[in-house]
Parts: structure tokens; C-alpha cells; sequence
């Protein structure tokens, strides 16, 4: 891995741990205890990507993001507002959540096409495709 691909590779590492943080954060949340529960596990597989990316990029001698970028911090509390004004805060987490993943999932594939270190996002790519469609069938389920 080159440098200027762990620069890259670091800037998926802080969306992966804010999409993760918005993950634990709905999962707290949600009134629905099942939904809950997978907001949770799907958090867990969002740490397991990051911590595999830091790992890839501490080996190759960078240093690895380790939090998200300053502005998901204001993300997070933006989604918190909109679900306290909603009618239905589930749907609202949902909803945010499905639209993150799908632009998470986006930037790992913009990357796998177009860098030399295929193999260090390509991996990940299948379990970023089901955690997206997690939400796009649990956004379908709610009614929305």
C-alpha cells in the first residue's frame, strides 16, 4: 500500500467508524428491542471493518485513523434531533442509516475500481452489501 493510499484507505477507516457510531447510536434509540439488536450486530461488523483497514495500514507503516472525521459528530446529532422530532424515530434511524450505507458501499466500490489495493477494500464489500440491504428491507418493512 502506497502513502498516498493509506490517506485514502484512513478516510473509509473514519467513515466506517462514523457510520459504526450512527449504528450504536439508533440502536440506543429505537423503541423496537429486535431492530435494536441487529443495529447492534450490524455495528459490530462495521468495527470488524475497521479494525482490519487500521490493521492493513499499520502493517504497511502508517498510522490508522482511529475516530471519525469531526463533522459525523454533528451528523450524529442531527439524526438524534430528527428523530426526537418524528413521528416514528425508528424509521428515522432507518432511513439515515439505509442512505449512509449506501454511500459507504459506494465509496468502497469507487475505490476497488479504481486503486491498486483492490484486495484492501474488496474484501469488505460483501458485508457492506448485506448490512445496505439489512436497512433496505428493514426500511420496506416499516412501511416507508
Amino acid at each position: 500500500m502506497e502513502r498516498r493510499a493509506v490517506r485514502v484507505v484512513n478516510g473509509l477507516i473514519r467513515r466506517v467508524i462514523a457510520d459504526r457510531d450512527l449504528y450504536l447510536q439508533a440502536a440506543r434509540g429505537v423503541r423496537e428491542p429486535g431492530l435494536a439488536a441487529i443495529l447492534d450486530e450490524s455495528a459490530a461488523s462495521l468495527t470488524a471493518i475497521a479494525n482490519d483497514l487500521q490493521a492493513e495500514v499499520n502493517a504497511v507503516g502508517g498510522r490508522a485513523a482511529t475516530a471519525g472525521s469531526a463533522f459525523s459528530s454533528v451528523r450524529r446529532t442531527v439524526v438524534e434531533a430528527s428523530a426526537r422530532l418524528s413521528h416514528d424515530p425508528d424509521v428515522t434511524y432507518i432511513r439515515t442509516l439505509e442512505y449512509m450505507e449506501r454511500r459507504l458501499l459506494d465509496a468502497f466500490l469507487k475505490l476497488e475500481a479504481s486503486s491498486n489495493d483492490r484486495a484492501t477494500v474488496g474484501r469488505h464489500i460483501a458485508r457492506l452489501r448485506l448490512l445496505h440491504l439489512d436497512m433496505v428491507q428493514l426500511g420496506g418493512a416499516t412501511g416507508r
